[in-house]
């Protein structure tokens, strides 16, 4: 069987949001500096919906959903901590509003299935190059979607929809990737497992509808 193309997702930061979440973390960054840190010393992977919004640009985020990995950092430098301190403003172009975009301390990957190969398929951003102390990445769109099963309120659904429709995912690997993240999630299987048949099952046949 030949798999459909996919299309190669692109991280767009050029947007209100996009601006102030590299600003957010250029102040890690500069703080990591100061300490004269190595390259890479704390890597950074971003999921939920400013992710979604890199991608698509389909809806605004005000919460930052990301994960630290911290290799040597100095003791005492709570970096985390200080991004939730110090929300970063933006205007929302599409409305005027001035918005706050949060880092969400109570985030964790472990809330929903998370597939063992996700840091691999993330696309890194060029505005931390390799030589920099801080390396952030976005998690690419098929983890984000796969993340997203887990809570599966209307949003996340429309979410995964929107990463679908844009055509960075093919469903059979969705399907695959999802089943083998659920069988080793930690909560309630069931849940999980529904939700993806049941996203899978109208975006087919919506797709179906749309061909004919």
């Amino acid at each position: 069987m030949i798999l459909p193309d996919v299309i190669t997702p692109r991280v767009n930061t050029n947007t209100a949001l996009g601006r102030a979440l590299i600003s957010m973390f250029k102040s890690v960054e500069a703080e990591l500096a100061l300490e004269s840190a190595e390259s890479g010393a704390v890597k950074v992977i971003v999921f939920g919906g400013c992710a979604v919004h890199l991608y698509t640009n389909h809806r605004v985020s005000t919460d930052v959903d990301a994960e630290f990995y911290e290799a040597s950092v100095p003791e005492g430098l709570h970096l985390q901590t200080l991004l939730a301190e110090v929300p970063e403003q933006f205007v929302d172009e599409r409305t005027g509003r001035l918005m706050e975009l949060n880092y969400d301390l109570q985030y964790n990957t472990s809330f929903g299935p998370i597939h063992e190969d996700y840091w691999g398929r993330s696309i890194p951003l060029i505005e931390f190059p390799v030589e920099s102390p801080l390396h952030v990445h976005i998690a690419a769109p098929i983890d984000i979607a796969i993340s997203k099963l887990g809570r599966a309120t209307d949003q996340d659904v429309g979410d995964i929809m929107m990463l679908l429709r844009a055509g960075f995912i093919v469903t059979t690997e969705l399907r695959r990737l999802a089943l083998q993240a659920i069988d080793v999630y930690v909560g309630n299987k069931e849940p999980p497992a529904s939700v993806l048949t049941h996203i899978l099952q109208d975006y087919l046949e919506n797709t179906d509808d749309e061909a004919r």
